[in-house]
């Protein structure tokens, strides 16, 4: 981006140039997803710039992104069933990972930092530090069912000489993308990656019929609008939405017969005028 603009652009003509300097990044092969991410960092300069009082507010240019591609959102999800079958074509410490990400809903990032220290053991939870989490926000995360047996593996795979819970002959996970790949493979389900754990995780949640509002606390989303990105409506949904459809009986009215106040005509209306002339006879 700097190559682009240079050193001393004015903001001002920086603005009129951004069109031009999208089609430029497109010409080299960058995707929108990219470009929005540059943009978005050159936006964040300006407004603190703007709240330093080094630029002006009015010079300040309106930075408009690229539109998101729904065709390139990803939709690859797993069922409880594939991850505990994935994770028998792993290695145990690899495994408890995979299963950590898919009922916690965390981050992979998150979860391979976090250590022995911030498990209390007493609360039987786990608390991830603010500077771990990617939206800068602490969280807490109950260990119990599926979580607390993954925990006991672990305290048995402890070793004193590693601070990390999820670990690898003492040194910490890191990257296992040619380990997922084989297992994913395996299994018949290649080209998934470690990301759909925490897409999964979400679905997984909200299936089992925790509400939205607790499983934003458990991933870590901010906004309704990403965790419905994350809930990933696939057919099996659909149809079990139909079969509710067509049991449900509706909710039954309680019907008040009308009955008529005393001293109200209940005989045949009265017509007056031409009106009555003409078919009061057949009224009688």
């Amino acid at each position: 981006m700097l190559d682009y603009f240079g050193k001393r652009t004015k903001a001002v003509k920086l603005g009129y140039r951004l069109d031009d300097y999208v089609a430029h990044r497109r010409t080299e092969g960058a995707a929108d997803a990219s470009i929005r991410i540059e943009l978005a960092l050159l936006d964040r300069a300006f407004r603190l710039a703007v709240k330093k009082r080094l630029l002006s507010h009015r010079c300040r240019p309106e930075i408009e992104k690229p539109a998101d591609d729904p065709s390139r959102v990803r939709k690859g999800f797993f069922t409880r069933e594939q991850v505990e079958t994935l994770c028998g074509h792993l290695p145990a410490s690899v495994a408890d990972l995979v299963l950590f990400l898919f009922f916690s809903a965390w981050r992979v990032g998150e979860a391979r930092r976090i250590e022995w220290k911030h498990y209390a053991r007493e609360d039987a939870a786990i608390s991830l530090p603010a500077e771990f989490s990617k939206n800068k926000r602490p969280r807490l995360l109950p260990i119990t069912g599926e979580l607390a047996a993954i925990i006991e593996r672990r305290l048995e795979a402890r070793r004193l000489d590693c601070p990390f819970i999820f670990h690898r002959n003492g040194r910490r996970v890191g990257d296992f993308r040619k380990l997922w790949a084989k297992a994913c493979t395996a299994i018949g389900i290649p080209g998934r990656i470690v990301h759909d754990l925490r897409r999964s995780g979400v679905k997984h949640l909200i299936d089992s019929g925790v509400d939205p509002h607790t499983v934003m606390a458990f991933s870590g989303h901010r906004t309704p609008s990403m965790l419905c990105r994350y809930h990933i409506i696939d057919l099996d949904d659909l149809r079990r939405a139909a079969d509710r459809a067509s049991s449900y009986q509706g909710r039954r009215a309680n019907l008040t017969p009308l009955r008529p106040e005393a001293g109200t005509r209940t005989g045949p209306r009265i017509f007056k005028g031409w009106l009555g002339r003409r078919i009061g006879p057949w009224l009688s």
